[in-house]
């Protein structure tokens, strides 16, 4: 009898929803228009007004009705600019339902992973409040609906992409956990801990900034919801399947080019490349199976050929990512160097004391965090591995895509150590230089509150082949801002690269031209900025 009622119940406020609905698209009400009230719906319909609140939470969650506290509720400013629909009738259906959340499996698990990447303080803080309403609801027996979407929204928001957040938002308002799941969680404390398990784990990777974490746990709560639908094996895919994706796919690189020319101008004595990679034989020092890519040797010989017929002098050696914490090619290769070389390694939160000063003394001076390639740092790293190389007077070097790290100026001056940006950003070129993470950037050079590497502009460019004329703007940009706290680099090999590899001399003779052939800014930035930043 329960479940009859129930069901009448919702065909009524179906009834009701797709009344308001039809004036809605009709016109007669209006955007801002206040639709009838409680009182009034009720009367025409003879409906009880718990009937009438499920009409109105439906148009809510569709977008097309929003509440004003204390005022009543109005017809969206957006209501009619939603063109896709999803009939509700529909999804009473179960393959209808399945093939939403198929939709949404995707959608909804993206979003999770942008939010990490992207989301700013005021975001984060957003979804910690969906979660706490929603915690607060479960455990006063509340319906979870619209905190449950609340939290989504605030998800959804963090992307950082207006389109995709609106498609997201509509997505998610047409499908929740059914009327009997709530009913059955009001009464489960095992059901109602193991949903907030859920949330918890996505708001956890999203705060540590875990883009991998966010879209696993993301892909756990939407499995787990549509079992608890009666939806098995949806897509065909298992929970532990998303562990896995991605992590074997590691396309081999192209060689960098074996002869290069004399550069136009004679470089200054002691100038140094801040950037390149010494790639050893995998047989005796093996990749991790966690990479983005496969590099071919590049030898500390082969790299000493073109520094030399580049007129370089000194050279900094940079952890590749294809070696994770694995830092004995690029402290092997310091050996080999000598005094005119410096390192930049990888380490991890059980990396000792004593490695660390084995590693000074070899002249590592500073720590990659690497959040574009898969090296197993995260964001979350940041701040405890600046504590961590402060008193040996390391710095941070950061390979991150600016455009999408959220609160960049506040994150990178308050750190305890200099900063190193790589590769002028990493930002997408087409983003424009007045993207709030250039500004950021700029500021921070202009501040001295980093160092940016004028370096990888194949990396970002949208230019199939050099020059790479639509990052001249970037780099003419950072020089302008603070020359002194401006580096060059070859980024020698070129690993991992989409563009036909460049000549190294021809990137040299591209950097003159940031530099309007100024022999005072290139001697600033190719000797005078690197000794300063790595003790030469």
């Amino acid at each position: 009898m329960k479940q009859a009622a129930s069901a009448g119940r919702s065909q009524l406020s179906v009834k009701i929803s797709r009344h308001l609905e039809a004036e809605i698209s009709a016109g007669r009400l209006k955007p801002g228009d206040r639709i009838p009230s409680e009182s009034q719906l009720t009367a025409r319909f003879g409906v009880g007004r718990n009937v009438v609140r499920e009409a109105i939470a439906r148009l809510k969650s569709e977008g097309l009705v929003e509440s004003h506290q204390g005022l009543g509720a109005f017809v969206s400013n957006k209501a009619h600019r939603n063109s896709f629909r999803i009939d509700h009738d529909e999804l009473s259906h179960l393959p209808k339902l399945r093939q939403l959340y198929e939709l949404r499996l995707d959608l909804e698990v993206s979003a999770a992973g942008m939010a990490a990447r992207r989301r700013s303080r005021s975001q984060l803080a957003a979804i910690q409040a969906a979660l706490s309403a929603l915690r607060d609801a479960l455990a006063n027996g509340q319906g979870m609906v619209e905190s449950s979407l609340a939290f989504k929204r605030a998800i959804a928001d963090a992307t950082g992409n207006e389109y995709f957040k609106n498609f997201v938002l509509f997505l998610t308002a047409h499908i929740f956990e059914a009327a009997s799941f709530e009913r059955r969680i009001a009464t489960s404390g095992a059901l109602r801990e193991t949903v907030l398990t859920e949330y918890e784990s996505i708001l956890e990777a999203i705060t540590v900034g875990d883009p991998d974490l966010a879209r696993r746990a993301a892909w756990t709560q939407i499995i787990n919801s549509a079992e608890r639908n009666g939806l098995r094996g949806l897509q065909g895919w298992e929970v532990t399947r998303m562990t896995s994706l991605g992590e074997t796919y590691a396309p081999p690189c192209a060689p960098p080019v074996t002869s290069c020319s004399a550069p136009s101008l004679p470089l200054p004595d002691g100038a140094c490349d801040c950037h390149f990679h010494i790639i050893g034989d995998a047989a005796v020092r093996p990749f991790t199976p966690h990479r983005s890519y496969t590099p071919p040797p590049a030898s500390l010989d082969d790299y000493r050929k073109m520094q030399g017929t580049l007129g370089l002098n000194r050279g900094v050696i940079v952890q590749p990512s294809v070696y994770g914490y694995d830092n004995r090619v690029a402290l092997e290769a310091l050996r080999q160097g000598g005094d005119n070389y410096r390192g930049v390694v990888v380490i991890s939160d059980q990396t000792s004391e004593q490695e660390l000063r084995e590693m000074d003394a070899l002249g590592v001076r500073g720590v990659r965090v690497n959040l574009i390639y898969k090296s197993g740092v995260e964001v979350s790293d940041v701040t405890s591995l600046a504590r961590k190389v402060a008193p040996l007077g390391w710095h941070l070097q950061l390979l991150i895509d600016i455009s999408e790290f959220a609160d960049l100026y506040d994150t990178v001056a308050n750190l305890p150590v200099e900063v190193v940006i790589d590769h002028m950003g990493h930002m997408p070129a087409s983003i424009g230089v007045k993207h709030p993470g250039f500004r950021d950037l700029l500021r921070l050079a202009r501040d001295g509150k980093a160092w940016v590497k004028l370096s990888g502009a194949y990396r970002f460019t949208n230019q199939p082949d050099t020059p790479y004329s639509d990052v001249t703007p970037y780099a003419k940009a950072l020089i302008k801002a603070n020359p002194d706290q401006i580096l060059w680099a070859s980024d020698w090999p070129h690993v991992c690269i989409s563009v036909p590899m460049p000549d190294d001399t021809t990137l040299l003779e591209e950097f003159f031209q940031w530099t309007g052939h100024d022999e005072t800014i290139i001697r600033k930035i190719l000797v005078d900025n690197p000794a300063r930043l790595y003790g030469f």
